[in-house]
């Protein structure tokens, strides 16, 4: 944790939100960052989402560094052609 947290340049949030009735859960802060995605990109008020629905979201997400290699791939191989 603590490389990337020197990689992002943010503290590490809490990894779990703790519930007497659910049990322990992902926190969505955390998620968020161990993306790499800025911060409140999902999580920030204004969106108006629910926890569940930011779990759901970070869930379905693609992590940008993926993303950037899936697209630089994909430059290559056009441009061989």
């Amino acid at each position: 944790m603590t490389q990337w947290e020197q990689i992002t340049g943010r503290v590490a949030p809490a990894p779990a939100l703790l519930s007497d009735e659910t049990g322990p859960r992902p926190a969505p802060k955390f998620v968020e960052w161990l993306m790499g995605l800025p911060d409140g990109w999902v999580t920030e008020r204004q969106h108006g989402l629910t926890m569940n629905q930011q779990l759901t979201a970070l869930g379905n997400g693609v992590l940008p560094a993926q993303a950037r290699t899936a697209l630089q791939r994909l430059i290559r191989l056009h441009d061989v052609r």
